[in-house]
């Protein structure tokens, strides 16, 4: 079933997927001066963030590859890493396949309410599947303008 908010995220995780896919492993790890992360930490905070908001919260089957969280919660930061990363690969995998089991385990649940409901560290509070997939458009295109940034710096 197509939905609008389930496609639009869809969209822009493709774009970001898409727009990687010619970084080099050695670029993605580059850390302009005066910012905390790189390209890959914002692409696996992607997935680990996408993995609460989309499966963990809505009571579905959470896929956390080891070390991710450690690695790529908020508050993280490559600098801080003791234990290798995984390659620019293996993250564009793991985003590619995990839009694709939102498309195909929530598309049908997106008005279902969710509970306990989720109150934001700003103060919004989610009801409803298709409500955290919204606030994922947000947080995908936010971090995608973020890896276009560091891009166009390590690039200058």
């Amino acid at each position: 079933m197509s939905n609008f908010v389930v496609d639009q995220l869809g969209f822009v995780r493709r774009q970001a997927v898409d727009y990687v896919r010619s970084i080099s492993e050695s670029a993605a790890e580059i850390i302009p001066a005066g910012l905390k992360n790189n390209i890959k930490w914002n692409l696996g905070h992607m997935y680990v963030v996408h993995e609460k908001f989309a499966f963990q919260l809505t009571g579905e089957e959470t896929r956390y590859p080891t070390n991710f969280s450690k690695l790529f919660d908020p508050g993280t930061k490559p600098s801080d890493w003791d234990i290798d990363s995984p390659t620019m690969s293996q993250i564009t995998d793991l985003l590619i396949e995990q839009i694709e089991r939102v498309e195909s385990v929530l598309s049908s649940k997106l008005k279902e309410e969710i509970k306990p409901h989720y109150k934001s560290s700003t103060g919004l509070t989610y009801t409803t599947v298709e409500q955290l997939l919204g606030f994922l458009i947000y947080h995908e295109a936010m971090h995608f303008a973020t890896i276009k940034n560091i891009k166009s710096i390590i690039n200058s």
